[in-house]
């Protein structure tokens, strides 16, 4: 026989496949994909859900299963993310299926979290929404497999409408007909309804009195918003309060009402709103802003906008007090607010002092319809009154928000859990990162190295996430928040019972923060106790090295965030999960506000050497004092302060005429502080860079006091980007910063050296003394060197710095997480920095580098040491870093 026959034999004689699949691939229409790909290419087999993912048989000539199989690896739905793909060849069954079929979901095995997050609404719903013809025509909760809700309405597994909030909702026969009908694009789709069978919207006063109900809900709730009024809306994973984003009055109206001086609002708006208020966004920003997870992203504000009062919204100006802001504010008429020459203004109060607007394209029918009624940019932010959690039901809202919203636009889909708006930044083109991680994320498991027991973590204080670990998956929940009142904290347990009662786990383990004092430690403790399970407490700063070393370990541990930045469409890389052992030694560079740490002091501007087993603390910025402990948080004068005592400069800095402390303290106040300082009475000592950044701010007059933590920083830093993006000449489309130099240099001589290095003493560990760069901003600001250039030296000096230490190691890469590396001229200086030096740079990207990566450091640390591959006593994060609370029973 020829080679030829032998081949076309091959390729005509039958074969059998069985895959399995996991990931993202339950409740987003990917069984009615492999039904309809199988039928197209003659396939028999079958598909069928299981407790950890999906598994199909597909049998046909070879020539029938190789193009079903570059389809199925190449074109599926979108938000269908493959974790771990497995191919078995079987032998074919004789005689054959009659046709291919969808079997009965299959229960048993471990539960993997393979739901989908909360969706964003797909072209193909949208296309209906907009259709006179279309039975669904302006119905607020259109949806199909490819969107809509999902973790938010979910109650267990495997995902059926029985166990949703959805069960509530018996269909008619012509969504049964649609939920059946495996051709069709909302076969299975579990939230599935339509005006006659599902959920429905109404109008309500503030005090739960039914005004309106469907269409006219919505006419009416546009309306009250065109109107200067606050709208409390149910969206989809719990209340929103919305108002005019270009009505002053009414912004500021609502910042009172929420007891939220100066925090950014977040910006709801369409594409053409957007392109009108904002700079153009990179092509990646805009395939986030697009994608299914619909983010809210930070974007440049465009400088040559006015308000309705023709004043210029540039977000440049220096922090204003809310008091100053509510008297200039006006109460004109909604018709004042009208765009004009086709500009959608934004009022300054949405983001005073701030360059940057938080914004989002809608991501629900509902807020397209709203949207499309109100015609303008809206504020939407979360329904909550300033650090409470977000309110999710009817009567829950008309309680704690009744005295916020002049009107609710409710429905009575139940929201099972709060599932909060997530938000993202751009660092470099390739570096967008997430600051919260919730809506369009959560919960996406992040792969880890290797399996192990379960672990329950409890998170941070500040910005809380809670995690789980089952199997080589680490689940984290949405963005909890600070945990700052007894609501935050039972809403924090309610997160952590969630995901025990979700996944049906027991954790063998508990993890949390070695602080003794936050309320997540408490909780710890509560149910290592309850479970009588180890608990290992973890040095705050070595943890959030641990999360990031964990997401790096497995670079594609979230397919679904690079898939969104490649080219669309384009091919799936199925990578088998082998873990890629990063380059050691590293060294991390941790820099946030404030840890417990181990010596006694509060850290915060840390460096940690790992080896591959243990953490070594090699360096760390100067400790000086905090007059007053914790309320210096509020008032960055009190850390300039505590700078200007620590190096004896305090008291020239009073007593002269043009001494700096002077505008900033009463002579009595300065006075009582110092002798504070002197005694050591309530001043701890701290080796904070966000403490530091907060100092330099109050020095060059960019916030002595605050409303929000790193409100002062974020002023440093955009008082800095003034000189970094302006000396760049305009900016081009699509593009960030200043045309490419080494090491990031600024062009021309925009950059002078007005501001000393960083002093690195001898030994270990090495301390970064700050001193220098304090007296020569002094110096500078004596001198009349502009604050904004002040402001851009002291960023490139510590980049410097960082550079200095890993000069001292021979390590093989940086890597940068906390709280400050949500700074986008930080990020953006020390990658170009590690470029011209030949460093490798790692950021935190897929978890956030504030406190909301806590959980998947302490499951990473607590997973590691269990396993015998981490020594937690080893170098100078030693005692007290792993404790087993049970000791005492």
């Amino acid at each position: 026989m020829s080679d030829s026959t032998t081949e076309a034999t091959a390729a005509t004689s039958l074969a059998r496949w069985r895959i399995h699949v996991t990931g993202v691939v339950q409740g987003i229409g990917f069984r009615p994909f492999v039904y309809r790909t199988a039928r197209k290419h003659g396939l028999t087999g079958w598909v069928r859900n299981a407790s950890d993912g999906v598994t199909l048989e597909v049998q046909g000539s070879r020539n029938q299963l190789m193009p079903f199989w570059e389809e199925f690896l190449h074109h599926r739905p979108a938000g269908v993310v493959y974790e771990t793909l497995e191919k078995t060849e079987l032998p074919p069954l004789a005689p054959e299926e009659p046709t291919f079929q969808i079997l009965p979901s299959r229960e048993g095995g471990v539960r993997q979290p393979t739901i989908p997050p909360d969706l964003a609404t797909c072209a193909e719903c949208l296309a209906e929404l907009r259709d006179p013809a279309d039975r669904r025509y302006q119905y607020p909760f259109i949806n199909c497999t490819h969107c809509g809700p999902r973790w938010s309405i979910i109650e267990g597994v495997p995902y059926d409408r029985p166990l949703t909030s959805m069960k509530i909702f018996p269909m008619c026969g012509e969504c049964e007909s649609e939920y059946h009908n495996p051709a069709d694009r909302r076969f299975h789709a579990q939230p599935v309804a339509c005006p006659a069978c599902g959920p429905h919207v109404e109008l309500r006063s503030a005090s739960g009195e039914l005004l309106a109900e469907r269409e006219t809900a919505i006419r009416l709730a546009a309306q009250t918003i065109r109107e200067g009024q606050v709208l409390g809306l149910k969206g989809l994973g719990g209340f929103q309060l919305i108002c005019d984003a270009g009505n002053e009055a009414a912004v500021q109206t609502l910042r009172q009402r929420k007891r939220r001086p100066d925090k950014p609002f977040a910006l709801m708006m369409t594409e053409e709103m957007l392109r009108q208020v904002c700079e153009e966004p990179s092509e990646a920003v805009w395939r986030w802003l697009r994608s299914p997870t619909a983010p809210i992203v930070l974007l440049r504000r465009r400088h040559n906008l006015t308000d309705h009062t023709g004043k210029p919204a540039t977000g440049n100006a220096p922090l204003t007090s809310s008091d100053e802001r509510r008297n200039q504010a006006t109460t004109s008429p909604a018709e004042d607010f009208r765009p004009e020459n086709g500009v959608c203004p934004v009022a300054e109060a949405v983001a005073p002092g701030n360059p940057y607007l938080g914004v989002m394209l809608p991501y629900t029918p509902l807020h397209h319809l709203l949207m499309e009624a109100v015609g303008r940019p809206i504020v939407c932010t979360s329904g909550n009154l300033t650090e409470e959690p977000m309110a999710i039901a009817n009567d829950e809202a008309f309680q704690r928000l009744g005295k916020i919203a002049d009107v609710f636009l409710v429905h009575n889909r139940p929201i099972v859990r709060p599932v909060d708006d997530s938000v993202m930044a751009e660092g470099e083109p390739d570096d967008i990162f997430l600051i919260r991680r919730a809506r369009g994320f959560a919960p996406r498991p992040i792969r880890l190295a290797a399996k192990g027991p379960v672990v329950l973590a409890t998170g941070g204080h500040l910005k809380n996430v809670v995690g789980l670990a089952l199997e080589d998956q680490a689940i984290l929940s949405a963005h909890v928040g600070d945990l700052d009142n007894l609501l935050a904290w039972e809403a924090h347990r309610r997160a952590v019972e969630d995901l025990l009662r979700f996944f049906q786990a027991v954790p063998e383990v508990v993890a949390c923060d070695l602080h003794p004092d936050y309320a997540s430690t408490r909780v710890a403790e509560e149910f290592a106790c309850r479970l009588k399970a180890p608990l290992f407490r973890w040095q705050h700063h070595v943890v959030h090295f641990a999360a990031c070393l964990a997401e790096w370990e497995t670079p594609r541990s979230d397919p679904a965030f690079d898939g969104v930045l490649a080219p669309q469409p384009g091919p799936l890389e199925i990578e088998q999960r082998t873990t890629r052992p990063l380059p050691v030694p590293l060294l991390g560079v941790i820099w946030d506000g404030t840890g417990y740490g181990i010596d006694g002091t509060v850290w915060g501007g840390e460096f940690f050497l790992f080896d591959g087993r243990s953490f070594q603390r090699v360096a760390h910025l100067r400790p000086f004092p905090l007059p007053g402990g914790e309320v210096v948080v509020r008032q960055p004068r009190r850390s300039l302060l505590g700078l200007l005592a620590a190096c004896g400069m305090a008291e020239r800095e009073l007593d002269s005429p043009d001494g700096l402390l002077r505008n900033l303290f009463t002579e009595t106040e300065a006075r009582i502080l110092l002798h504070s300082v002197a005694r050591g009475i309530q001043c701890p000592q701290t080796s904070s860079m966000g403490r530091l950044f907060d100092a330099v701010a109050a020095l060059l007059g960019l916030g002595a006091r605050i409303s929000f933590e790193g409100q002062a920083a974020m002023a440093l830093q955009f008082s800095a980007e003034q000189v970094y993006f302006s000396s760049a000449g305009p900016l081009s489309s699509g593009t960030r910063g200043p045309n490419p130099r080494a090491a990031g240099e600024v062009p021309g001589d925009a950059f002078m050296p007005s501001v000393h290095r960083f002093a690195l003493t001898k030994g270990r560990p090495i301390v970064l003394d700050w001193q220098p760069v304090l007296k020569s901003l002094v110096a500078g600001l004596r001198a009349g060197v502009p604050r904004e250039r002040l402001a851009l030296d002291f960023h490139r000096q510590l980049v410097e710095a960082v550079l200095t230490v890993a000069e001292q190691f021979n390590v093989q890469g940086l890597m940068f997480s906390g709280g400050c590396f949500q700074n986008q001229l930080l990020r953006r200086l020390l990658a170009a920095a590690c470029r011209v030096r030949g460093v490798t740079p790692w950021f935190a990207r897929r978890i956030p580098p504030g406190d909301g990566g806590l959980a998947l450091g302490q499951i990473w640390l607590t997973r590691r040491a269990l396993q015998g591959d981490f020594i937690p006593g080893r170098g100078g994060v030693a005692e007290n870093v792993n404790k087993d609370s049970n000791e005492k029973d």
